[in-house]
């Protein structure tokens, strides 16, 4: 079964269905190309199934989405779906953050934006909370600012939020960042 055919029907027992994308995508440059196209240019249901195979992808071998970090950071700002969002989101909350002061301050801003978006879904939030919390340890003056964005995200949060606001708080203590 061709990828594009897959991600447009399967729809249950996805682990089983897309394994063997995953396995390919770790092998073959096209097939991750493929999936990385699907993932931004596709179809909302594309773009959906796409961002799932890649997240195990890039659980497995982080390394291998390096190449389309910067498509990942340009899809910020054209993502159409939430999938697209918590894919990006939470690659660069637990993996690689991009290279350069200039990338760096643009996702630092779409993720402080991102966390404070109370319409928004919880995991890209929680993700946005994350990478900010990489970045202050990079910049630590922004440190003051970013415990009193958490305080006010722990207030008005839902418990997912509060949870990892606090635990963002206590590391930036722990890390002597406050």
């Amino acid at each position: 079964m061709v990828l594009k055919e897959l991600l447009n029907t399967c729809t249950v027992a996805k682990d089983e269905a897309y394994a063997y994308w995953i396995q390919e995508a770790f092998v073959e440059a096209d097939v991750l190309e493929e999936t990385v196209k699907f993932a931004f240019e596709g179809t909302d249901k594309e773009r959906t199934r796409a961002c799932w195979i890649l997240h195990h992808v890039g659980d497995r071998k982080p390394e291998l989405l390096l190449g389309f970090v910067g498509r990942m950071m340009d899809q910020l700002d054209h993502a159409k779906t939430d999938a697209e969002v918590r894919f990006i989101l939470r690659y660069f909350s637990k993996y690689e953050l991009p290279q350069g002061e200039e990338a760096q301050g643009r996702l630092l801003d779409y993720s402080w934006k991102c966390m404070m978006d109370m319409q928004a879904a919880v995991a890209p939030r929680v993700y946005g909370m994350t990478i900010a919390y990489r970045m202050v340890r990079a910049y630590p003056e922004l440190a003051p600012e970013l415990a009193q964005t958490l305080e006010t995200i722990i207030e008005y949060g839902s418990a997912g939020m509060k949870n990892r606001g606090d635990k963002i708080l206590k590391w930036l203590c722990k890390d002597g960042l406050l």
